[in-house]
């Protein structure tokens, strides 16, 4: 068996309800980082002030409404590296519930076992997500063990569920062969025909909408039916990949 220099290995602690667990993983950040930066390093430079394609609601400020349910005052982040999209979605995750995130987006990335391109499991799988939330004491759902919404129908019931308790739905898809979103809004307009609804996320790559303000409008129907992973997850998990997370205090409120 190879063994890791000791150098190699990055040790967090994260401290949960008085207890310390213990992450050992390979210290991959250099390695991730050796793309550029991901889109936090040109945040904003390439905005297109009134652009003629794309309208930009003010998705922070604005509250539920009518058909239109959303987490108000939800805030995004870009990733910092290529490859870390899921941290930067968990992160935005701590953030909602607890003001700010114990842990910034690499660390997240160690714990949760992040790897650059040209390693197995590019990227980060579900049971790297799953780790760091259930390394904090938070309760977790998943589709590794919960199951994921076999129908579209079901899938619009899962996300009002969990929009309608203020609970974000982290998910990941084949958008740019496989990437890390969080689910903040859901509208219908009003009808059951389904064409016309909407997801609200916060996106950690926000470049293609000509406001890098890390929220994205996307067709719920289109979402659902390319909720399955290019080629970077194993056999098993690599479809309809989700989990919702929620800290200690806030289930005490009733809030999962």
């Amino acid at each position: 068996m190879k063994l890791l220099h000791p150098a190699a290995l990055f040790l967090t602690f994260v401290l949960t309800a008085g207890s310390a667990v213990a992450f050992a993983a390979p210290d991959l950040t250099e390695a991730l980082k050796k793309d550029g930066g991901g889109p936090a390093a040109y945040l904003h430079q390439f905005d297109q002030k009134d652009s003629p394609y794309y309208v930009h609601p003010d998705f922070y400020r604005m509250k539920s409404h009518g058909s239109l349910l959303l987490l108000s005052h939800y805030r995004t982040h870009q990733q910092e590296t290529e490859y870390t999209c899921g941290p930067a979605a968990a992160l935005t995750v701590a953030d909602y519930y607890l003001g700010k995130s114990p842990h910034s987006e690499m660390e997240i990335a160690r714990i949760m076992e992040t790897h650059p391109w040209g390693m197995e499991d590019v990227g980060t799988n579900t049971r790297g997500m799953v780790r760091y939330f259930t390394g904090m004491g938070w309760t977790v759902h998943s589709s590794l063990t919960d199951g994921s919404p076999e129908t579209y129908e079901a899938f619009v019931a899962f996300v009002k569920q969990n929009l309608s308790q203020g609970i974000p739905i982290m998910v990941e898809n084949v958008d740019w062969g496989g990437h890390w979103r969080v689910i903040i809004g859901f509208d219908s307009l009003g009808d059951d025909k389904g064409a016309n609804d909407v997801l609200i996320m916060a996106d950690p790559y926000d470049t293609t909408d000509h406001l890098q303000d890390g929220y994205g409008i996307v067709p719920s129907q289109r979402f659902y039916y390319t909720w399955f992973d290019a080629k970077l997850f194993r056999p098993g998990e690599a479809d309809r990949q989700w989990l919702t997370a929620v800290p200690p205090q806030k289930l005490k409120k009733g809030t999962h």
